[in-house]
């Protein structure tokens, strides 16, 4: 027997507007219905989102929390397991209801633990395992392989060959291009994050300028492998339109945040789904003092967005973009149905819509500012968050 359920009088956000007062029908894990007005009486085990906005599952294309999770101290390592479930916890409560956890393949030769090869390829494996165990959202592998980590091009090649992974991104962080044109922010970032002099980090970046870079032809066959196995294949730090005609060269589909505007709209202009970050939003500025998401907005060439480095910046620049006069559908699909078309899972989820999985969030607003209340993915709550305004601190 069929379970149903509905959840109305909440302003439903689909991809085309906003539905204020509507009602979503839910058969089992899928939606079934979305409409406006409450369609007759409230039902045992309806779900009354009256006041609240009623928005899709957010996809996070790209995140790097489960690292941090994992070692939240670069000498404290954690079980897999505990961080795991703790994370998705957060997530939950965060609004993602679809992670690709980002591993980044940085090779043997840097002192992070959780970048070298044999690491990612058993977070990799253990992450595969728990989440066919009892779990809260969909667990995804997004791998990032860094261009100078020549041991570990099998390592990505057997990662395709054995289903293990659903995106693969190409990077390259050589000190004085990409993400890092400007060395000075290098210089500082490296300083702030493993506490060394000025002097020891330049000698450092002089040494990595040296390190060789992956064979074209061994890019070009894990390209080719990742596309026959259906796997999305991304760019990272597009920095110039000679890069973009390698990334042409390698079928990718998805740009991750370009670093100037010039190439943001080129690679908009030649079809490819163009990542910004959501921290990116909320600060106004890149970290790294590259192109601002909000420039990049402006123009029209961003896609999607993804939490990079702190999850909660999605659901915050969804609503921060709004305030500012985006549309809140425009807002919503960049968290949420244009990611799951760049990644290939559109017919299943993204969007409140008829045939898709009820993966839906109930959003009130305090301040103008968005708060979580309830999540469902599948149809199943797994977060429930209940405010209290003034609670008093009773004296002992």
């Amino acid at each position: 027997m069929k379970r149903t359920q509905r959840i109305y009088g909440g302003n439903i956000v689909t991809p085309q507007g906003v539905i204020h007062g509507g009602t979503i029908t839910i058969e089992d894990d899928t939606i079934t219905e979305v409409r406006a007005g409450t369609g007759g009486l409230p039902l045992p085990g309806d779900v009354d989102a009256t006041g609240l906005w009623v928005l899709p599952g957010m996809i996070d294309s790209h995140s790097d929390a489960i690292e941090h999770e994992i070692f939240p101290r670069p000498t404290s390592c954690l079980p897999v397991d505990i961080s795991f479930y703790e994370l998705e916890r957060k997530l939950a409560g965060q609004g993602v209801t679809t992670i690709y956890h980002s591993f980044s393949l940085w090779g043997d030769e840097r002192n992070n633990e959780a970048r070298k090869n044999a690491s990612v390829q058993q977070y990799i494996r253990n992450i595969r395992e728990l989440r066919e165990e009892k779990h809260m959202l969909r667990h995804c592998i997004h791998v990032r392989y860094e261009m100078t980590n020549l041991a570990g091009v099998p390592f990505v090649e057997e990662f395709l060959n054995n289903g293990e992974i659903e995106q693969l991104s190409f990077m390259d962080h050589t000190p004085g291009q990409g993400q890092y044109r400007q060395p000075d922010i290098q210089v500082k970032y490296i300083m702030g994050k493993q506490n060394k002099t000025e002097e020891e980090v330049l000698r450092q970046l002089e040494e990595r300028k040296k390190f060789p870079k992956a064979d074209p032809a061994d890019l070009q066959r894990l390209a080719d492998l990742a596309r026959s196995q259906g796997i999305p294949l991304a760019s990272h730090d597009d920095d110039t339109l000679e890069k973009l005609d390698r990334v042409a060269g390698w079928g990718a589909t998805i740009s991750e945040f370009p670093i100037t505007l010039e190439v943001a709209v080129e690679a908009k202009r030649r079809g490819l789904h163009v990542v910004m970050g959501a921290p990116n939003v909320l600060l106004g500025r890149s970290h790294s003092n590259n192109l601002s998401a909000l420039d990049a907005i402006r123009e029209g060439v961003v896609d999607m967005l993804c939490s990079d480095y702190y999850p909660p910046s999605l659901l915050q620049s969804v609503f921060l973009l709004h305030s500012l006069g985006y549309e809140l559908p425009y807002a919503v699909n960049l968290v949420s149905r244009n990611p799951a078309v760049a990644l290939g899972i559109d017919n299943r989820t993204g969007s409140l819509e008829p045939g898709k999985s009820a993966d839906i969030l109930l959003v009130g607003l305090h301040r103008d500012r968005p708060m979580i209340e309830k999540v469902f993915v599948e149809g199943n709550i797994v977060c429930q968050m209940s405010y209290r305004q003034g609670l008093a601190v009773s004296s002992l």
